[in-house]
């Protein structure tokens, strides 16, 4: 039988038949699942657009990006969620873009404007809380 490096490798990537594995690895498992699906649900967006909205490979690799490290804690639904990166890094990497410009997006995935400030302060939140705070030491 081959069994090479890379086939155990590949083998003990997955859940095997009768296997327990920690909460840690379950919660991982699950997590790649999710972004996978997400990513997924992204490329379908993508070509609904039907080639009106122009996607460059760095701005489709900081929408992924975004995807698998935000949490989908907000109201709306994850195609929605996903609308609202995708126009939040057309903005981003586009001096020229106003929010006004993608206001027909909005309307399509009926999401208002307050939901996309909501959504902007949200991730607001979250790129200052990944900010390190500096080391005090103690008195």
């Amino acid at each position: 039988m081959d069994r090479t490096v890379d086939f155990l490798l590949k083998k003990y990537e997955t859940k095997q038949p009768g296997e327990q594995w920690k909460l840690e690895t379950e919660y991982r498992n699950l997590k790649e699942y999710r972004d996978s699906q997400r990513i997924f649900l992204l490329d379908g967006i993508i070509n609904n657009l039907h080639g009106n909205f122009n996607i460059t490979k760095p701005q489709k690799d900081r929408i992924k990006y975004l995807i698998k490290d935000l949490d989908f804690n907000l109201p709306q639904t994850e195609e929605q969620y996903i609308v609202m990166i995708l126009i939040y890094v057309k903005l981003e990497t586009n001096r020229n873009s106003r929010v006004r410009d993608y206001y027909n997006l909005l309307g399509k995935y009926d999401l208002t404007i307050n939901q996309f400030v909501k959504f902007l302060i949200s991730l607001n939140k979250h790129h200052i809380n990944k900010i390190p705070l500096p080391y005090s030491p103690p008195h």
